[in-house]
């Protein structure tokens, strides 16, 4: 009796898509799937009141391995539990046939390519089993068990995401809350329509959603070869003739002149400024190495670009608060949002190359008026040291104030009696007290993290008017944090803008937020407008081309 379930389980089990051999993958060390089996079916076959359906789902479940990653474990407990609390009853199939929810999760989940995923991930059963003859109780149960695993793989990725965020760069650090397993095949298998319920584990936000649309249009367009990057260069100016003048007349679908096609007229020029109007660039007309970036993502196949972005998407919080801030790495911008409208937008300068700005969620606790600057020992090390061995005068120069460490406490001491030739820095802090010279301006927004980056102004206002901002030391600059601090304000009650101007000029002053608000620093180069249109700005970071090629796209 034993052996002849051990063999019919093993027949399903090949029916459905596995190998013996990889029946096996599932097993302990040292143990055939038919020794396993076998002892599972022993236990099964002992409760009398279980029906062969549920007697066969013991066996399959007390088959899976004891080993494996902390996701494949935590699955597959979750699945011992789900169905023990069933009496192992199939959901997926009733009767030897799929129930309607089952068909209409199988079909959402074929369909996971529209949701930026990968069809081919999920291995679904034959939908073909029970359509015409009752499937046995073997089968059924093996249907079953690979049905769920389907399910718990998609929701998974559909709702936190393929890649742990942290592969593709050490600063990003946010971290993808997981869907409880019990939860989805609860509440999928229960549902009156299977398919929304499964497709509610994609994001709900609206930026998420208009890339989905964008990439069903994008897959239904774009056809033919891509297009030739626009080398970098010098800028391409009215009048003047070079070689890259072709490829961005291509790229922006401007015809060439019978004569003198490399030379850039004023059909080229006025196509450039319509582009940097509406890329928000500085509609000069002249083809710079900012604007030349912009123009690379014009012309392009995008579905690898959208689906990667998709997946960013899938690691922020489902909830990014009613009234929260966004402050966008790529596109140099902070917004702030109040159920769903944005009612602040301002220019930002971000982290250079090599001081990048991390990404992650957190909340803004206080606003600082008058700020003084403790200047990380990273720039203690690489700049002001240096600056001050040329130089011995340049702290008291400059206005810094010097600490020293005595006993376990940082105390002021005379900048100039400082050796700086021989000077540790773990044993200075340097200090910069607030006034109009202060790197951090008249404000900064404080929101504590690991990192140590905030939002601040800058008394380096040009910086603003550039094209390209990426040139901070890893916080965030905002171009307008006074207007930017009323909006944050407006939610804490007993605030004006007349109450905050005045506070500017004198000592440090602190204003800690009754009401936290949620931040969000992160990294879309593609995204909707609220026009329609697809808009891609440059992978500053390359985080997006390592999301791609993660991805396999």
């Amino acid at each position: 009796m034993i052996r002849k379930a051990t063999k019919a389980l093993l027949a399903s089990v090949a029916l459905i898509g596995f190998t013996v051999g990889a029946a096996h993958a599932y097993l302990p060390e040292g143990k055939t799937f038919r020794e396993r089996a076998g002892s599972a079916a022993s236990l099964a076959m002992a409760d009398a009141a279980s029906d062969p359906a549920a007697q066969a789902l013991k066996v399959l479940l007390a088959a899976q391995p004891k080993t494996g990653s902390f996701i494949e474990k935590r699955d597959r407990a979750a699945l011992a539990e789900f169905y023990a609390e069933r009496d192992y009853q199939p959901v997926w199939m009733v009767d030897g046939a799929y129930t309607p929810q089952a068909r209409a999760v199988m079909a959402r989940i074929a369909a996971a390519e529209e949701d930026g995923l990968d069809p081919a991930a999920y291995r679904l059963p034959p939908a073909t089993i029970g359509a015409t003859t009752p499937a046995g109780a073997e089968i059924a149960a093996s249907v079953d068990l690979v049905l769920s695993q389907a399910v718990l793989l998609y929701a998974r990725q559909a709702y936190a995401g393929r890649l742990d965020p942290s592969s593709i760069s050490k600063l990003i650090t946010i971290k993808p809350l997981l869907p409880d397993p019990i939860e989805v095949l609860a509440s999928v298998s229960s549902a009156s329509d299977g398919a929304t319920a499964i497709a509610s584990f994609n994001p709900p936000h609206e930026g998420y959603l208009r890339l989905k649309k964008a990439l069903a249009d994008a897959r239904a367009t774009e056809t033919g070869p891509r297009l030739a990057r626009v080398p970098e260069g010098k800028s391409m100016k009215l009048g003047l003739a070079d070689p890259r003048v072709p490829l961005l007349r291509a790229r922006l679908e401007v015809p060439a002149p019978s004569e003198a096609p490399e030379v850039y007229d004023e059909a080229l020029a006025a196509a450039v400024k319509s582009f940097q109007s509406s890329k928000g660039l500085t509609a000069d007309g002249i083809a710079g190495n900012a604007t030349v970036a912009y123009v690379n993502g014009t012309g392009r196949s995008h579905t690898a670009e959208i689906i990667a972005n998709m997946e960013r998407w899938r690691w922020l919080p489902r909830d990014l608060g009613a009234f929260h801030i966004m402050a966008n790495v790529p596109e140099y911008l902070v917004r702030v949002v109040d159920n769903g409208v944005v009612v602040h937008t301002t220019r930002t300068v971000v982290g250079k190359m090599t001081n990048q700005t991390p990404i992650f969620s957190d909340q803004m606790e206080s606003i600082v008026v008058n700020p003084s600057w403790n200047v990380p020992a990273s720039i203690t090390t690489k700049e002001m040291l240096p600056a001050a061995r040329r130089d011995p005068s340049y702290m008291s120069r400059k206005g810094y104030q010097v600490l020293a460490n005595v006993d376990g406490k940082y105390r002021p001491i005379d900048p100039q009696m400082v050796d700086w030739s021989n000077v540790n820095p773990r044993q200075i802090m340097i200090r910069q007290p607030p006034g109009d010279d202060n790197a951090l301006g008249s404000v900064k927004f404080l929101f504590p993290n690991e990192h140590a980056v905030y939002l601040h102004d800058t008394p380096s206002k040009s910086f603003f008017k550039r094209d390209a901002r990426a040139l901070s030391h890893g916080c965030v600059r905002v171009q307008d944090p006074l207007e930017f601090a009323d909006v944050l304000l407006t939610h804490q009650g007993g605030w004006t803008k007349q109450r905050l101007r005045k506070m500017i000029g004198g000592k440090e002053k602190w204003i800690n937020l009754p009401n936290r608000i949620p931040i969000h620093l992160t990294y879309f180069t593609a995204f909707v407008g609220d026009s329609g249109s697809l808009e891609t700005r440059p992978d500053v970071y390359g985080f997006n081309a390592r999301v791609e090629k993660a991805l396999g796209l």
